[in-house]
């Protein structure tokens, strides 16, 4: 198996943490390194793009998967706000730029939230206007997490 972390010195006066690619060595590496501290944003922003209006993305159709749902950065122009009360009147909700996306293996998609007739319930697409979003080399997705599927 490949040495895949380093931490701590790295040369004379630099401490740091540098990792690679699985099956690559990270103190020869053949392979971009996943993450260097000693540069800025190394493999941290992996895709990312925009669009004027849409309900999906297909971010990985250039890139490929990364075999984990990725942490997103997105904004769009299309988000407003809801207001609901239930019949009573004892419960108030206030959401204020209610914009939410769904992220995963391979699509970002804009969703609308659970029991809102204006936007759909949660899962259902909406269109977004001005989707702009970023895809970061950060697993976002609990069980994905371990030794077994990052680090080998």
């Amino acid at each position: 198996m490949a040495n895949r972390i380093l931490l701590g010195k790295l040369a004379t006066g630099v401490y740091g943490l540098k990792v690679s690619q699985a099956g690559d060595n990270v103190l020869s590496p053949a392979e971009p390194l996943i993450f260097d501290s000693t540069s800025a944003r190394s493999g941290m922003t992996y895709a990312g793009g925009n669009a004027s209006s849409t309900t999906g993305i297909n971010w990985s159709s250039t890139k490929g998967t990364l075999g984990y749902i990725p942490v997103a950065i997105s904004m769009d122009d299309k988000k407003g706000s809801v207001e609901t009360s239930n019949q009573s009147g004892d419960e108030y909700e206030y959401q204020e730029r209610r914009g939410m996306v769904e992220t995963t293996t391979t699509n970002i998609n804009p969703i609308g939230i659970s029991g809102h007739s204006s936007s759909g319930a949660a899962g259902d697409s909406r269109t977004a206007t001005n989707l702009k979003f970023i895809i970061l080399r950060i697993p976002c997705q609990y069980g994905k997490m371990n030794d077994a599927s990052l680090w080998s």
